[in-house]
């Protein structure tokens, strides 16, 4: 299949980076969508893929440096991304997730020049390489008091053998839909490219203005200004599905699943939040709520809820975040490795989990060795059995059992599910998934619980303050 759509000798390569879950500025509706996209009908055309979302800097350099490593001299190669974006003093910068805007200096030092990744490419001797950059948006910082960047994105110089193409013109913003009514899940540019390049025959030069022209048609019939820029240094011609073939008739599984998306309105996402949460017998969940949507229709409920609770919640009682986690508070976690059972085999050997730490919500830290050098808050629901949740400040949680017959041999075992934002993962694991088995071991010393964690993508260390509960 892929050779009759691609029958060329040539090694063909594409990173796709889709950011929408920004935490420090506006999140993003199509990016994600439009990642995925573009990556199934490049996988189509006989690309070999790396698909990355929500990527913080971390994990975007190391994108960045494990791509570069696999392109080799007279390779064909697409690098694609979709999220914020934002220029000044003439160099654009490609913004991860996780990026704090401070000030124009600290922008350059933790996020991604496009130049940089223009010169990767370059190095490598690529036959042709093609950065397409939907990052055209509104200034990401504007409203966050500090100026920072400009709208849209400067233009740029591409070295031999490389195309660069802008979803919109320097200043120009990119539209992500048009208009309430519409439901199409991809972006008004990145759903005229997925149509235009699986046309046969079509050179790349041309084939990249033919989008240009219906994206400025599409934007104008919104009274918008939208014209994609293309700087283009390749020499001869390059076909994405050269002539007399085809592309596939029929749309991979994940293009397939991409158009399915439901992209939630504003008050959608709202509403999904409050249904979650209204039912919690946690302040911080209403606290949240008020930082998420300081002027949204349940405000009013929300600090009305803030204030009983804080009112009403004495300070030894364990905190529960909704009806769900009381509900599976009473049952083993479903996913607990069954070759780990530890409180379960203290309880058959007569030994008393729950003698070591009364049950309640417990204060503490956690260090991760995919992120050297932070301390992240966390806290610890235990139940008396030995059962427990971890919820962690960026919304991991941990589900799992602790032995707490023997206070200075501490196993026990869970799995760690990664954050959700309005139930859609923000972060996943390099195979992909957002789930993964965590082994425990540690100690309890002078009222602290300290112990080490591990699974198959990271390690680090847990310190919960048994002494004050919450």
């Amino acid at each position: 299949m892929l050779a009759a759509a691609a029958p060329v000798a040539a090694h063909r390569l594409a990173l796709v980076i889709g950011n929408d879950s920004y935490e420090h500025a506006q999140p993003l509706r199509n990016a994600r969508a439009d990642a995925r996209a573009i990556a199934a009908v490049l996988q189509g055309l006989g690309y070999t893929v790396t698909l990355k979302q929500d990527v913080n800097l971390q994990q975007m350099k190391q994108a960045l440096r494990a791509f570069k490593a696999q392109v080799a001299g007279g390779d064909e190669v697409v690098f694609y991304f979709s999220g914020h974006g934002v220029q000044f003093g003439g160099t654009n910068y490609l913004i991860p997730v996780d990026l704090v805007p401070q000030n124009e200096e600290q922008v350059a030092d933790d996020s991604v020049g496009l130049q940089r990744v223009l010169d990767d490419l370059s190095e490598q001797k690529a036959r042709f390489s093609l950065a397409i950059i939907d990052a055209c948006r509104d200034n990401p910082f504007k409203g966050s008091g500090r100026a920072i960047g400009k709208r849209g994105l400067a233009p740029v110089t591409a070295a031999t053998g490389e195309m660069v193409l802008y979803s919109a013109g320097a200043g120009q913003e990119a539209l992500d839909r048009l208009g309430g009514q519409d439901a199409d899940p991809n972006g008004l540019f990145t759903r005229v490219l997925i149509k235009e390049i699986k046309k046969p025959g079509v050179p790349a030069n041309q084939l990249l203005k033919n989008v240009s022209y219906q994206v400025v048609q599409l934007a104008k019939s919104v009274n918008h200004d939208q014209v994609p820029a293309l700087y283009d240094q390749t020499i001869g011609d390059y076909f994405f599905v050269p002539p007399g073939h085809t592309a596939p008739p029929q749309p991979t599984p994940a293009a397939t699943a991409a158009a399915a998306i439901h992209v939630q309105s504003s008050d959608e996402l709202e509403q999904s939040y409050w249904n979650r949460i209204r039912e919690s017998s946690d302040p911080q969940d209403f606290s949240d709520y008020k930082k998420q949507f300081p002027q949204g229709p349940h405000a009013a409920e929300a600090a009305l809820e803030l204030r009983k609770l804080k009112r009403a919640a004495p300070k030894s009682a364990p905190v529960v975040r909704s009806a769900e986690l009381a509900a599976n508070a009473a049952a083993p976690p479903a996913a607990m490795p069954a070759a780990m059972p530890a409180a379960a085999t203290a309880a058959a050997s007569g030994a008393s989990p729950a003698a070591a730490v009364p049950a309640g919500t417990y204060p503490g830290y956690a260090t991760s060795s995919l992120n050297p050098g932070m301390v992240l808050r966390g806290r610890m629901v235990l139940a008396s059995n030995g059962d427990f949740e971890y919820t962690g400040s960026t919304g991991v949680k941990v589900r799992g059992s602790l032995n707490l017959s023997r206070p200075q041999q501490i196993e026990g075992a869970g799995t760690v599910t990664q954050p959700k934002r309005f139930g859609i993962p923000i972060l996943r694991y390099p195979d992909g998934s957002t789930t993964a088995n965590m082994v425990i071991r540690g100690a309890i010393v002078n009222g602290t619980l300290r112990g080490r964690y591990s699974d198959a993508y990271e390690t680090g260390e847990l310190i919960f303050d048994l002494n004050s509960p919450m």
